[in-house]
């Protein structure tokens, strides 16, 4: 089948997350020693990082100071965020809180130097295009600003990790059904957190075809899942995103293996051949393994 040239609009395919109290994805609470001592806690059950930040309006009998932000990166389970002591032993301590989190880990910079491996199978021809933000397409004012790159596919190919490390979000029972279409707000994804702090959401799977779950550690090169979007206008195809908290725009294009000798970023409208070298594949792996913090450890 000719292939189209086409633009994919995303649509808040990775967004940019800051939650207020009210949301239960994060959750803070606090526990009162013998000593009158004040231990904050964050609890998630998501394998998603997340940096906290605490606030105080209201703080009698301890040594913090009000208004002072107390930020804190939290895992799956429960982290301790801190302690207040009273100035006054045995008496309590008055406080009023208010805490709001935001997806990623806010310490950590995104390597835009990193060399991701196509996701297709090695030997696969594939042709790029990228996607870009809605917002153009509503007429607001700007550039069409890159979110993130569709690969052209065949219903049933699978998709393998660009880059290894920690699966964080799946959702694989939301293929959309209607026919011609361009976009849909609910479809199939993975997304996976890496060590530089950066998420990539690979999106479009069949239902009941991903083949990993939160938790896992993912290498380099790993069977992600089985690709659908056969209702497409454009036919089936990945759409592939980088989340990066710490950017400006949120998100980038990063360079390929474009070839066993060659690294860079796709071009549109030119076909490439997926390369998946023994060589780099296992020095990523290596280094997914040494870089990610123990508690990401699977």
């Amino acid at each position: 089948m000719k292939l189209q040239r086409y633009f994919c609009i995303l649509l808040l395919c990775l967004p940019v997350l800051v939650y207020a109290q009210s949301d239960k994805t994060v959750t803070v609470s606090y526990e009162r020693s013998a000593k009158e001592e004040v231990t904050f806690y964050a609890e998630t059950q998501s394998h998603t990082p997340y940096t906290v930040s605490m606030t105080f309006s209201r703080l009698s009998n301890t040594t913090s100071s009000e208004g002072e932000i107390y930020d804190a990166v939290i895992h799956y389970g429960k982290t301790r965020l801190l302690t207040l002591r009273p100035t006054t032993e045995n008496v309590s301590i008055g406080f009023s809180y208010r805490y709001t989190y935001k997806k990623g880990n806010n310490r950590l910079k995104t390597d835009t130097s990193f060399v991701y491996l196509f996701p297709l199978a090695q030997g696969k021809v594939v042709r790029v295009n990228k996607m870009v933000s809605l917002e153009k397409f509503l007429g607001k004012e700007g550039e069409k600003r890159v979110t993130g790159l569709g690969f052209s596919t065949t219903v049933g190919d699978t998709i393998f990790a660009a880059r290894g490390g920690l699966v964080t979000e799946v959702v694989d029972n939301s293929a959309s059904t209607s026919e011609n279409t361009s976009f849909h707000s609910t479809e199939n994804y993975l997304e996976v957190f890496h060590k530089d702090g950066t998420f990539a959401r690979y999106k479009l799977f069949q239902n009941g075809g991903i083949f990993v779950s939160p938790g896992e550690k993912v290498i380099p090169g790993q069977p992600l899942g089985i690709i659908g979007g056969e209702n497409y206008k454009q036919g089936s195809h990945l759409r592939f995103s980088i989340y990066c908290p710490d950017q400006p725009d949120y998100s980038y294009v990063p360079d390929f293996c474009l070839s066993p000798e060659e690294t860079g970023k796709p071009e549109e409208r030119v076909m490439y051949k997926s390369w998946h070298p023994t060589a780099i594949v296992i020095q990523l792996s290596l280094i997914t393994h040494l870089a990610l913090p123990t508690i990401l450890r699977v």
